[in-house]
């Protein structure tokens, strides 16, 4: 029985018609390879598009935080030398207070109401 069905199975008639099966069924199975293949390769551009463009980024990121940082100390200086120039201005204001004071201190008659000509004198002009 089976030599009957594979006699029959690979007649003149059918040989052909199996011969172009297999031949299909190769070609397909190398198409699907090929095809994976190709999906492999696409994946792995899109990786590598996503991953450039994330360094991308991340650099015009540290870039620009660079300059922010940059620009922070630059402000930073001038809050700094700001700050000592107005040290500075209190500090000569209270010096020269103080010397208008050690002078007026030492004009006679403090203990007079009203001012005296030479107290006028110590007034800034």
């Amino acid at each position: 029985m089976m030599m009957a069905l594979l006699s029959s199975l690979f007649s003149k008639k059918t040989a052909p018609w199996l011969l172009a099966a297999l031949f299909i069924a190769v070609g397909g199975v190398s198409a699907r390879m090929a095809i994976g293949k190709v999906s492999d390769l696409i994946d792995d551009r899109v990786v590598a598009a996503r991953d450039e463009r994330d360094a991308h980024w991340k650099a015009e990121l540290a870039a620009s935080n660079l300059e922010i940082i940059q620009l922070e100390k630059a402000l930073s200086e001038q809050v700094l030398e700001t700050d000592r120039q107005i040290k500075a201005a209190e500090k000569a204001a209270r010096d020269q207070l103080d010397e208008l004071e050690e002078a007026n201190a030492a004009l006679p008659g403090g203990d007079a109401c009203g001012l005296g000509s030479d107290r006028v004198r110590l007034l800034p002009r």
